[in-house]
């Protein structure tokens, strides 16, 4: 009998599971964020023209050649917004994995060691949390140099408090919890039971954060190129495109078509978040059910 109640509880969770990923927004933020991938990855194939060529009538409108039409130095916008995301999205990608993992490890040290760890952690994070974090990035990336690696290193330096603290929070309450003190009490040795037991168990909600943050990632690298702290010309990159048609107002595909890409990438990352939020918060994921 308790057989085929946990197996029959186990269908109704993934019942309950599914419809999460079945709403429009869900499918929506999936397929967008694919799209940009296999766009990032297969570039060199889709674009139709080099985004460096300065070969075309300069600032022609979209046309059936030009589908996004010309900048100002006649380079093909749609080219240029193709190889753009090969610097957005994968950058995006690593400055997330590289706060996650510094601010995931800080936190975790800091939630299960405690004492004089914890207080000297947050203190820095509580630091850093204190300048707006497109402020702290511009000082960073204007301090280190302009350039794209150093707008990704600026932006690290922003990301990573946040994952601290969920971090800290997770394994404060993970820690507590039985079965860690069971592991302890066994002779297990304290990175063992980190490594094994606690950090296992916050998996999820970081995942939530982590996927969150690419739209916060893309927008940061967007904002320090767009204010010449990020990529540098002739490099085509998203942030630096629109600021090139903030100058050229008249022309207005020039700035648009690129302020788009940031705009569909920014939001079917945010869809994923919140996706992933309500599958692994039982509340919004099973609460509606159960309360039935």
């Amino acid at each position: 009998m308790s057989t085929i109640a946990f197996r029959t509880g186990a269908r109704r969770r993934a019942g309950k599971l599914r419809p999460a990923w079945r709403q429009p927004l869900a499918v929506a933020g999936i397929v967008i964020a694919a799209a940009w991938l296999v766009v990032a990855i297969f570039a060199p194939l889709i674009a139709p023209y080099d985004p460096l060529a300065q070969t075309f009538t300069p600032s022609q409108g979209p046309t059936g050649a030009h589908l996004f039409g010309t900048d100002e130095l006649g380079r093909d916008v749609l080219s240029r917004v193709i190889f753009g995301s090969r610097v957005s999205v994968p950058i995006a990608l690593l400055l997330v994995t590289l706060a996650a993992l510094i601010g995931g490890l800080v936190g975790a040290l800091a939630g299960y060691f405690r004492g004089i760890v914890d207080g000297a952690s947050m203190r820095i994070v509580d630091l850093v949390f204190a300048f707006p974090p497109i402020i702290l990035a511009m000082v960073v990336a204007a301090v280190l140099g302009r350039g794209l690696r150093n707008a990704a290193l600026a932006i690290v330096v922003v990301a990573w408090p946040s994952y601290a603290r969920v971090v800290r929070g997770l394994v404060l309450s993970v820690g507590d919890s039985e079965y860690v003190q069971s592991a302890r009490l066994l002779g297990s040795s304290a990175r063992r039971t980190l490594f094994r037991d606690v950090l296992p168990n916050i998996a999820g909600p970081v995942l939530v954060l982590g996927t969150l943050d690419l739209a916060n990632a893309i927008l940061l690298l967007s904002g320090l190129s767009f204010l010449g702290l990020g990529a540098q010309p002739p490099q085509a990159e998203w942030g630096s495109m629109v600021a090139d048609g903030a100058q050229y107002f008249q022309w207005w595909w020039i700035g648009t078509f690129p302020g788009l890409a940031i705009f569909t990438a920014v939001l079917a990352f945010n869809f994923l978040g919140d996706s992933l939020r309500d599958l692994f918060d039982p509340q919004t994921a099973w609460g509606g059910d159960d309360r039935r």
